[in-house]
């Protein structure tokens, strides 16, 4: 397995400086020279003929040809060995041998969790003291789960687009490394429409309610902030027309979904019977316009025709709208159709009613 290999490609690399470092060492040790004031005793080298034997099996010869004979000859009967097991030092002339056994070692990080090296070489399960688990082999297919049940795909990770081709809940991660997830409490709304809509959302970090925190809601690719109380509660009040609506909540990176789906209110329109004196130029009509719980219906569009004209008005905040009718001035009875077409909100609805000018 390539994690196999690795470690202990990393341990060999470890093991070798260490064996570099004492090998200098030693090297520095037996190049020291005493020195003395007896000029008797120092000794001049004249014959640049003469072989320099030097201990430990190397040699260096002045006149060896550098092209066909090499000039340094190191003798490696002593050699290093490594197993599944461990790492085994040489030692001089192989008389003695030292060996680092990696199937003792236990990392133990004190929380509950340990990792022994060599469950971890042999591909067996690793455990940790939150619950957590997996196994070195399934990590390397690919596969990791977690002790809350999450469970991601590394293959999808690095696949991921910015489509979102793969997913993962990165909160897992920080369970397992003693984060705590954030999640929301919050129901999904389905009503008929009534004037806005109050979304009531608690926040949780854990077990434990998030308090006076500020939280974004996008609805429609509109941003709105809120903020959370003391029980981590936290309340978007938004007019939605008829409809299929998303809310989405982010709290520290955590995204929620809900779907709120509105449906049309009916609506009523009012109209009575009117008479009028022909000479009068402008004829006031009015009518009213509401919803199916009785309360006004602003800001509305209406239209009145009679006697192949049309006459148009728009409804106030007590729902009323007041049409003014010109031209109107040959006597006799009319019908009059008003109509509501309907909007957003609000179903259609209409009304006919007798105008009669005397």
């Amino acid at each position: 397995m390539k994690i196999k290999q690795s470690l202990f490609l990393v341990f060999m690399v470890l093991i070798s400086l260490c064996i570099i470092s004492a090998a200098s060492a030693a090297d520095n040790a037996s190049d020291v020279v005493a020195v003395t004031d007896d000029v008797t005793e120092v000794q001049s080298i004249d014959n640049v003929d003469e072989k320099l034997a030097v201990e430990n099996d190397v040699v260096l010869e002045e006149n060896a040809d550098a092209d066909n004979e090499p000039i340094l000859a190191v003798d490696n009967s002593d050699k290093d060995t490594l197993s599944d097991s461990g790492f085994t030092f040489g030692g001089n002339g192989g008389n003695s041998s030292s060996k680092f056994d990696f199937s003792n070692i236990t990392f133990d990080f004190g929380n509950g969790t340990k990792i022994d090296l060599g469950s971890l070489l042999n591909g067996t399960t690793i455990s940790f003291g939150n619950g957590t688990s997996f196994n070195i082999s399934d990590l390397l297919n690919s596969n990791m789960t977690f002790g809350n049940g999450t469970s991601f795909n590394l293959t999808q990770i690095m696949n991921m687009t910015g489509n979102g081709t793969g997913s993962f809940d990165i909160s897992a991660i920080m369970d397992l490394i003693g984060g705590k997830k954030v999640t929301f409490e919050a129901d999904d709304i389905k009503q008929t429409y009534s004037g806005p809509v109050n979304f009531k959302i608690k926040v949780l970090d854990g077990d434990k309610p998030v308090s006076q925190q500020t939280v974004v809601f996008t609805v429609n690719n509109k941003d709105y902030v809120g903020r959370t109380d003391k029980d981590g509660y936290a309340t978007l009040s938004i007019d939605l027309a008829a409809g299929t609506h998303y809310v989405y909540t982010e709290y520290n990176n955590v995204i929620g979904k809900n779907k709120i789906e509105i449906t049309k209110a009916a609506s009523k329109l009012t109209a009575k019977k009117k008479t009028f004196k022909a000479k009068a130029k402008t004829k006031k009509y009015a009518i009213t316009l509401k919803d199916n719980n009785g309360k006004a219906i602003k800001n509305a569009k209406v239209t009145l025709k009679v006697k192949g004209k049309t006459f148009t008005a728009k409804t106030n905040a007590n729902g009323k709208a007041t049409f003014k009718i010109k031209k109107l001035t040959k006597k006799g009875k009319y019908t009059a159709k008003v109509k509501f077409a309907g909007n957003g909100y609000y179903s259609a609805s209409s009304a006919s009613k007798k105008i009669t000018i005397k």
